[in-house]
């Protein structure tokens, strides 16, 4: 954290400067915490983003692309490009490729809406999974009054309790997923 003698100090390394997690690094995370996989042609299953042999899947995965994974045409690392953009905040907030990650089946937010436990406890593995945390109780407090709402379809009625939940947890996931705490190095 910045003090008083070192918050003006840009050169000295004198504290840590928050970065964007790599694309590749970002994109595995996502996956982690969501449960999703995403493929790659030509690439065994389960092969994570960070382990891609060559810049050829960059175009493949509009992720890599917009997160701004290097093409490689040189050696040098300034390549990559680590600033946020206006299309990287779109892409995270309404990405077929994101909604689709958030409702896979079998998927993390599919597993805890048909999970027993109590809510509270579910919410902390989340945090846990997410940022290495239990949640602080402002947070429990206020996802749990979230959760607690009536959930109502396009015409008004009401949800099932289970696809409920489940919308209550792909909101959560996208939430978590869109803070700075899960997209920064810090």
């Amino acid at each position: 954290m910045p003090n008083e003698h070192n918050i003006a100090d840009q050169q000295n390394y004198s504290r840590y400067y928050p970065k964007r997690l790599q694309a590749e690094v970002l994109l595995d995370a996502i996956d982690e915490l969501t449960g999703a996989r995403t493929e790659f042609a030509n690439l065994p299953p389960g092969t994570r983003a960070v382990a891609l042999p060559d810049n050829s899947y960059n175009n493949a995965s509009p992720f890599l692309k917009v997160f701004g994974r290097p093409d490689n045409a040189s050696v040098c690392e300034c390549e990559r490009v680590q600033s946020s953009s206006l299309a990287q905040s779109l892409h995270l907030l309404n990405s077929p490729d994101m909604k689709s990650k958030l409702a896979t089946s079998n998927g993390r937010a599919d597993l805890l809406a048909k999970d027993d436990r109590p809510e509270s406890e579910k919410i902390r593995e989340l945090y846990l999974a997410a940022f290495s945390r239990e949640p602080r109780p402002d947070e429990l407090k206020t996802t749990l009054e979230y959760f607690a709402e009536r959930r109502v379809d396009a015409a008004g009625k009401p949800l099932d309790e289970t696809k409920a939940k489940r919308e209550d947890y792909e909101d959560l996931l996208w939430a978590l997923i869109g803070t700075k705490e899960f997209l920064f190095n810090h």
